[in-house]
């Protein structure tokens, strides 16, 4: 299915169907109605709009009608908007309509397309024939398909309330195409709506070009929203150039800092200190107090880092409750997320003792309570930030627990009540910047950074059938911070001593001559995105044993250059990285988390460039290449009218 779309007239008449609704019972097997079951049609075409109207249905009355208008925007955008009236089931009074599945359209989708979403860029090899994906909307609000020979398509959902919705994809079973569903879930009463709509503009655009001129239609409109324009200028970990993600005991986490702190004195060093916690990890949530060694040593080591001008934060989660700890009957079957099919919503990450971590709701005030009562103890301890992990993207889903006063099914009351969370965080400690998971739009404004591990080591995370692209900094940069990776040097994830040490891996060997470009993709991937670099378990025998010489010597690279060109890097503004010419490379991953067992460890083999490279605009108008040569050997490379060579395993910065 391949066709040109070059009007608003094409768009529609193109549709086999633009719009569905999934009906149902909660809990039970939606049934789709669709404009084929509608007993009229009308259809009004003006300049820039066009208008059509569905009336009368069997089985909910005549009065039934669904309206959607399509108009042309300045910018060559296809604006969308659908409403639905009169909607009445006599024989069911209890069917509701939860949801609008609009834009509902179809588009190429051939052996190199992609679908982008947040950051990452999904192969066709990975999207079977028939395949259904969901995809919540969770960072920010909008996706793409990636066409290299045919027309690109542009979606998006311009909703400064941050509704919950997904985009829901479908490939052809017969035919080189993707069916796309855009989800609104309505928010649910007592009573079935019969009147309802979806609340915000929906766009579509077909053009030629990348996943970056997809940022660049949105980009205009994000920085116009207020979760943007009321991001403080100055953030007070702008001045960060280098993060150690360390875990476990004092004498393991801190020296290691300190050393790099000594050696990169031109450089700002911040430690992300991961079980510093009396628990297990991923046990006993939201329970972390008192800390692992006492609470003498915690703030002795917390003032240790202070006076060294080390900037430090710890672990918190700030979304889960263990249901299997002995404290959940306090609060947590009330505020627990429930699911359509009744279920709460929790997972078992620890694979060791299989605690159940469930997700409280967005309105949950007990946990929200238990939340702010620890970081009040954490910021008395002398902190200088705080981690609130899962909240930046785990709190878009809907929620059908009938004991919360708000509406079953989607809305916005997981983002006002997160909100007010932060809110009052930022009220009592006004001075003690906050951080979660992800770049996450709705919060941006009460939150100064997110980690963004997915996006810099996502080979690590996820299929190798993945492309990472920082289109969240393409939009956003400069008054947010981005941070972090998944970069190991040695390539062992830190171990818990309090997990199981039979399940230890016994056998350990030398990964980092195994998979001999992962640490320096890593790393080097997070420099040219426009993030704040880290490195992760840096343990005393990096720089201790010349075995690791050369990753430690790296490690000190990448700080000074991220230092050297933040102008760029962190304050500036991302250019069109297309057209970048380097070889490329068949290279290995080790997808190995702290979880992974011997037996499900996987290689996962990309071809990849040789030299990474983002390309940017500083506020003084100039624009820099940067790039990160990630092979063992020298490098040639070309990009607009200049090439060059890079030697191995190095950064480089060239004017434009």
């Amino acid at each position: 299915m391949h066709f040109e779309i070059n009007s608003l007239k094409d768009y529609i008449d193109s549709l086999d169907m633009g719009w569905a609704f999934a009906l149902g019972h909660i809990g039970d097997a939606f049934r789709i109605l669709t404009p084929n079951e509608m007993k009229a049609h009308e259809r009004t075409d003006d300049a820039k709009r066009i208008t059509q109207t569905w009336r009368g249905h069997a089985e909910f009355g005549s009065n039934f009608t669904v309206t959607t208008i399509w108009e042309t925007a300045d910018d060559g955008r296809f604006v969308g908007r659908i409403h639905f009236e009169n909607f009445n089931c006599a024989t069911d009074p209890k069917l509701y309509i939860e949801q609008l599945r609009f834009p509902y359209f179809h588009a190429y989708f051939g052996k190199d397309s992609r679908f982008h979403l947040t950051g990452r860029m999904y192969d066709s090899k990975i999207v079977r024939p028939g395949q259904e994906l969901d995809h919540p909307i969770r960072s920010i609000q909008f996706c793409a398909i990636i066409n290299p020979d045919a027309q690109s398509v542009y979606l998006d959902w311009r909703d400064p309330e941050w509704n919950t919705k997904d985009v829901l994809t479908t490939k052809d079973m017969t035919e080189d195409s993707l069916v796309c569903a855009s989800k609104y879930i309505m928010p649910l009463d007592d009573v079935p709506a019969a009147n309802g709509g979806v609340p915000y503009e929906c766009s579509v655009k077909f053009y030629q070009g990348s996943w970056f001129e997809a940022t660049q239609f949105y980009k205009p409109w994000a920085l116009k929203q207020t979760w943007w324009t009321n991001r403080p200028e100055d953030n007070p970990l702008a001045g960060i150039d280098l993060w150690v993600w360390n875990r476990g005991k004092i004498e393991d986490v801190i020296p290691p800092v300190e050393r790099l702190n000594a050696d990169l004195p031109e450089c700002k060093i911040a430690l992300d200190w991961y079980w510093w916690h009396h628990n297990p990890y991923d046990t006993d949530y939201p329970n972390f107090w008192p800390p692992r060694e006492g609470e003498t040593a915690f703030k002795e080591a917390v003032r240790r880092m202070s006076e060294q001008g080390i900037h430090s934060q710890v672990y918190v989660n700030g979304v889960c409750w263990d249901h299997d700890t002995a404290n959940w009957n306090e609060g947590g079957e009330d505020e627990v997320r429930i699911q359509r099919d009744g279920k709460p919503k929790e997972t078992a990450f620890n694979c060791y003792n299989h605690h159940r971590l469930a997700w409280m709701c967005g309105t949950a005030k007990v946990f929200q309570q238990k939340i702010f009562e620890l970081v009040t103890k954490l910021h008395d301890s002398g902190l200088t930030s705080q981690y609130l992990d899962q909240i930046g993207c785990s709190t878009f889903w809907p929620c059908y627990n009938r004991k919360h006063h708000h509406p079953m099914g989607g809305g916005h009351y997981h983002v006002e009540g997160v909100r007010k969370q932060f809110q009052r965080l930022r009220e009592t400690f006004p001075d003690f910047p906050l951080t979660s998971e992800t770049g996450s739009e709705p919060y941006m404004d009460l939150v100064d950074g997110g980690i963004i591990c997915e996006t810099t080591s996502g080979e690590r995370m996820s299929s190798g059938a993945t492309e990472l692209v920082p289109s969240f900094q393409a939009v956003y940069h400069g008054r947010y911070v981005t941070f972090g990776n998944y970069a190991l040097p040695d390539g062992i994830p830190p171990w818990d001593p309090l997990w199981p040490d039979e399940d230890r891996w016994q056998d350990e060997k030398p990964w980092h001559l195994l998979f001999p470009e992962q640490f320096y993709v890593e790393m080097a991937r997070t420099v040219v995105f426009g993030a704040q670099p880290m490195v992760c378990n840096l343990k005393k025998h990096i720089y201790e044993d010349p075995t690791y010489a050369e990753e430690y010597a790296f490690i000190l690279k990448t700080a000074r250059f991220y230092a050297a060109n933040k102008d760029c890097l962190y304050a500036g503004d991302m250019m069109s990285p297309n057209g970048f010419e380097c070889a490329r490379k068949e290279m290995n991953f080790h997808a190995r988390m702290i979880f992974t067992k011997p037996s499900t460890a996987r290689i996962v083999t990309k071809t990849l460039p040789c030299v990474l490279h983002g390309f940017w605009k500083n506020k003084a108008g100039q624009c820099a290449l940067f790039m990160a040569n990630v092979t063992q050997t020298e490098q040639p490379w070309a990009f607009k009218d200049k090439s060059g060579t890079i030697p191995p395993r190095s950064y480089l910065r060239v004017d434009f």
